[in-house]
């Protein structure tokens, strides 16, 4: 088992800590002037709330989403005297935590580092919180389990010199399944797990990609080597971030991500560059002690509960969620389960309901996903229902989960300074509105649409690669200013391909619950036998042309107006 307080000690923590306080200090008494302050604070996870000097957000790293019930403890108590008794998982994984005086946070910091748990890097022009698939060990889709890969990339950038002062954040991605859970090909960095045979022998790899990016203009991950071997890759991250360094654009934020210096150079330049610093970086022997893996194995639980005996085969709510939510592991007679969050929120008591189911039915450990929901690997079969009934108790026992009903959403307008709409509350208020519909949610032709919402088109919220996809947007109307989200269609991510989504309509705001409904209307009037969404969406493009379906969907929007 990984040591949960392998990114961070005591010792360390202190003076990090002292530090925060140190800064903060002279920040009030105006010794630091304010960039100067903000490229600290964001190096050490705190961001900044919309309209708001002394009053921010903390982003708290959960390295690949492993979590113990100790940090999801700890998590709770930040939420509760910290914060306003809310947590929010983001499409990173992480955890953050809004409206937390400055005043606090170095405690809040030292909380998170009694835990195992740290904010560096958390934020700004760092590489950010590593994530990766969320059912590694366990998925019987898996090539190889990518977590000892992922642990020794956290632990050789955490607190890098190399990491420190980069032309724009820096995005790490792995996935070990063939379904790509991770969503590799929208990082700087995805990395794949493969396997080779090599003289007569079976070699664990990657395949590696590099300069994906979201934020306009969107950009897929470009293949950079069809097979690095597990002892290089380390040394091929760091060879990248060199490159990215000494070459990405720093005069320009809106130009410096690493996608810009591929689309620069072309790709088969930046693959040279990038190999032959791979040579330079192999031949000076950096990062050594960090390249023995700490190989991973899982393993199932001990000293669980007894069944309490009780049925649920008869229960519809329970039926809903397990068809919906719970899973076969490889593992015989094991299960993951997902609990689903609405728009990414979990509270208080939930952070601490969680920890204990955590501890009575697991080995005291659940993952965050990119979806902004959780999942606990190891659920017995026979206590399946008991699993059930602790999460119903603690509000936690919704179905749905990588549905249409586990909306995605970025924070918006609430809080982010550059954020157009109130996206997390649209998210929020279409996960409430679908819940009330089984009849969509459960439905098996529209099982894998996913929606997704970003406050502005910088897409935190992963708009582009939604079958649905909104970002907030303004429209002046009487002369006054209106928020309105444009609609893309037909997005998505898979092993080596990536679509982004086509603008289609502009629509105000209070009429995309109603829109969404309509949409699925159309589809299932207009589409082919066993055509899916983005399928449908592709076709009637192709034969519409370009304004047919925007038409559609503007006919429809005006019909709800």
């Amino acid at each position: 088992m990984l040591d949960p307080h392998r990114f961070t000690s005591p010792e360390l923590a202190e003076v990090e800590v002292n530090r925060v306080k140190e800064e903060i200090k002279k920040y009030k008494s105006g010794e630091i002037d304010e960039e100067v302050w903000r490229r600290f604070r964001l190096e050490n996870g705190v961001y900044g709330i919309r309209f708001q000097k002394d009053i921010q957000m903390i982003r708290v790293k959960v390295p690949y989403g492993l979590l113990t019930a100790e940090q999801m403890e700890a998590l709770g108590e930040v939420s509760d005297l910290f914060a306003n008794g809310i947590g929010h998982v983001t499409t990173r994984q992480d955890f953050q935590f809004h409206w937390v005086a400055l005043d606090s946070v170095p405690e809040l910091l030292k909380r998170m580092n009694d835990v195992g748990l740290t904010t560096r890097e958390a934020c700004g022009n760092t590489v950010r919180n590593v994530t990766a698939c969320p059912l590694a060990g366990i998925s019987p889709d898996e090539i190889f389990d990518p977590t000892p890969y992922a642990d020794i990339i956290v632990r050789y950038f955490l607190r890098n010199p190399l990491n420190q002062n980069l032309p724009r954040k820096f995005k790490i991605a792995l996935e070990g399944c063939h379904t790509d859970h991770a969503a590799t090909g929208m990082h700087d960095i995805g990395i794949f797990a493969e396997k080779r045979i090599i003289d007569g022998k079976e070699v664990k790899g990657f395949k590696i990609f590099a300069g994906g990016g979201l934020g306009p203009p969107p950009f897929a991950a470009q293949l950079l080597e069809d097979f690095t071997p597990v002892d290089k890759l380390l040394i091929t991250c760091e060879a990248i971030l060199r490159v990215f360094d000494r070459l990405g654009e720093r005069g320009n934020p809106s130009r410096a991500r690493l996608k810009f210096v591929i689309m620069r150079l072309g790709v088969q330049e930046f693959r040279r560059i990038v190999l032959k610093e791979r040579n330079l970086v192999y031949s000076t022997r950096a990062g050594d002690r960090l390249w023995k893996i700490e190989e991973f194995e899982d393993a199932p639980p001990t000293n669980l509960p007894q069944p309490s005996g009780k049925t649920y085969d008869n229960d519809e709510e329970f039926n809903r969620w397990k068809r919906t939510n719970v899973h076969m592991q490889r593992q015989e007679g094991f299960y993951y389960a997902y609990v689903t969050l609405p728009a990414g929120d979990i509270t208080t008591q939930q952070f601490y309901a969680l920890a204990k189911i955590a501890r009575k039915y697991t080995r005291g450990m659940l993952l965050t996903t990119r979806t902004q929901n959780l999942v606990f690997h190891w659920i017995r079969k026979d206590l399946l229902g008991d699993f059930y009934a602790d999460l119903k108790e603690a509000g936690l026992a919704t179905y749905g989960a990588d549905r249409i009903l586990s909306v995605v959403g970025c924070p918006g307008a609430d809080t982010c300074n550059l954020a157009v709409t109130h996206s997390h509350r649209l998210a929020l208020e279409l996960h409430h509105q679908l819940v009330q519909k089984p009849e969509l949610v459960m439905a098996e032709d529209l099982k894998d649409i996913s929606i997704k919402v970003s406050g502005c088109p910088n897409s935190c919220g992963q708009h582009h690669i939604a079958d649905i996809g909104f970002y907030g947007s303004g429209q002046r109307i009487n002369g006054r200013m209106a928020p309105y989200y444009t609609l893309l269609l037909g997005g998505s991510i898979g092993p080596g391909s990536v679509k982004f989504g086509q603008p289609v309509a502009k629509v105000p705001a209070r009429n995309v619950p109603d829109i969404i409904v309509k949409l699925l209307e159309i589809y299932r009037k207009n589409r082919k036998e066993g055509e899916t969404f983005s399928e449908w969406v592709k076709r009637s493009q192709e034969e519409m042309g370009g304004e047919g379906l925007h038409g559609e969907v503007s006919v429809a929007g005006r019909a709800i107006q």
